[in-house]
């Protein structure tokens, strides 16, 4: 079997880029001297034609899985909005909460000197209805710190969590996309 024949057989049953890189592999090993007949012969069409299906179904299936990744995208991000969306208003009440501790944990030490400071002064007498309303404040800013500080420590759990499930949502996802 010559050059021509060889070609004209494999591109029956492969692609372009197949029959053109063994015209060129065969057309080198021509160059440097090798008879036409001995190149063709050392080739297996069956085993070429074996591979070259193997690659063309591969890279077909590549193709086919970077189209539809995108669309296998978007459904999983509307299927998982039920969990996501809740997810996301805890982390934001997370947050919330960091800021609510700090502006706790600032204005309690606050409100209690400046209570501090107006009992102490003689000249302004307070009356004792005063009193107990800036004594409940101090109470009631008090609370809040402490909620603040539970939620602080909880939400470290409670962001280690909602990163967990993204994190294995995201990866079982990627696999039923592969």
């Amino acid at each position: 079997m010559n050059k021509k024949q060889f070609l004209k057989e494999l591109n029956k049953s492969t692609n372009y880029e197949i029959t053109s890189y063994y015209d060129e592999l065969i057309s080198d090993r021509i160059e440097q001297g090798e008879d036409e007949t001995s190149v063709v012969a050392s080739y297996d069409i069956k085993k070429i034609l074996k591979e070259s299906e193997f690659k063309v179904a591969k890279k077909e299936l590549e193709t086919k899985s970077k189209r539809g990744g995108r669309g296998l995208t978007v459904l999983l991000v509307l299927f998982s909005a039920p969990i996501t969306i809740p997810l996301a208003f805890a982390f934001i009440i997370v947050m919330l909460s960091f800021l609510l501790t700090s502006v706790i944990l600032i204005g309690a030490p606050i409100a209690g000197t400046v209570y501090a400071a107006l009992s102490t002064i003689e000249s302004i007498r307070i009356n004792e209805s005063a009193e107990f309303i800036i004594l409940g404040l101090g109470l009631f800013l008090l609370a809040l710190a402490a909620i603040g500080i539970v939620g602080t420590v909880l939400s470290k759990y409670l962001f280690r969590f909602y990163k967990w499930t993204l994190v294995k949502f995201f990866s079982m996802a990627k696999r039923r996309a592969a």
